[in-house]
């Protein structure tokens, strides 16, 4: 019945916008909220073509590269995908080269990040500076402070090898994916691929208590000494040293293992998703997954 309301609202808004201007929140409902991905597709060519300024047109853009690669990543067949992931791009680049913005910046990066994921793991690797400056110009030159774009780098930082083949760093990933946990939208997404994430990076780094404590209170100096937000959130960890206390715990950092905070965040994952009024299909999914995870670390 709730899809079936979810899927009566679309039609409903779609018909009130045919007359109206370009409404990016109608457009950012359908994406986030509804996950009408196809209604959104629709409703943003349908608006391109009646655009008439170029800061409208380069909203639209962005939002289109944006669609069509959350489109893209359910269709099957590489060269299928890769079409996808190129029209992304371009619709990104259409983007910036009317207006530069954030967004524009983080899809182009993020279509280029898939495109390298398809082509396998050597194109990834060579995909991966091209995403991190596009990132940096997000988070630096843009002051952002983009919970997306957190998550990203913090993937880039985890997944990557280290120096001299790149820049990968296990602590600066968990860093990022803690700043990409403390900035994400709570009031519209569950956030559950977050959650599990960050549990995976802490469980494969494995530091106990008392660790975690040296290295917190050793990471607050660097924290405290740097401007510029790449570089300051690559120690975000420690910020307030061991005495941090994330927002699902009831104690600090320095008092819990990574083991033992990795399951509490599987667990607060799961109870959110517990009573979240409407879980989409990516959540439900998500769920399974976090499950799995808890149960083979908790054996």
């Amino acid at each position: 019945m709730r899809r079936l309301l979810s899927a009566a609202i679309i039609c409903l808004s779609a018909i009130s916008m045919a007359s109206a201007g370009f409404d990016a929140a109608h457009s950012d409902r359908l994406f986030y909220n509804l996950h009408g991905y196809d209604e959104d597709l629709a409703y943003l060519e349908d608006a391109l073509e009646d655009a008439s300024s170029d800061e409208e047109k380069a909203a639209i853009l962005w939002r289109l590269s944006r669609t069509v690669l959350t489109i893209t990543d359910g269709v099957e067949g590489k060269d299928a995908r890769l079409a996808g992931y190129a029209e992304s791009e371009g619709y990104a680049d259409q983007s910036l080269s009317l207006a530069e913005t954030p967004d524009g910046y983080f899809w182009k990066a993020s279509a280029i990040g898939r495109t390298g994921q398809v082509n396998g793991p050597l194109n990834s690797l060579m995909k991966a500076r091209p995403m991190l400056e596009l990132c940096l110009k997000v988070q630096d030159d843009f002051g952002c402070d983009m919970s997306d774009c957190w998550y990203v780098m913090g993937l880039l930082y985890n997944q990557l090898p280290g120096s001299p083949i790149s820049f990968g760093n296990k602590e600066y990933a968990i860093s990022y994916m803690r700043r990409c946990i403390d900035t994400q939208d709570t009031a519209n997404r569950l956030n559950l691929a977050n959650y599990l994430e960050l549990a995976q990076q802490l469980h494969d780094r494995n530091w106990d208590a008392g660790k975690r404590t040296r290295e917190l209170d050793r990471m607050k100096a660097s924290y405290d000494s740097n401007t510029v937000p790449s570089e300051k959130m690559k120690f975000y960890e420690g910020k307030d040293g061991s005495s941090g206390r994330p927002f699902y715990s009831t104690v600090t950092l320095g008092s819990m293992s990574d083991a033992q905070e990795a399951v509490m965040l599987c667990q607060y994952a799961l109870a959110l998703y517990s009573i979240w009024p409407e879980p989409l299909a990516s959540d439900d999914e998500r769920k399974v997954e976090i499950e799995g995870f808890l149960g083979r670390i908790t054996k």
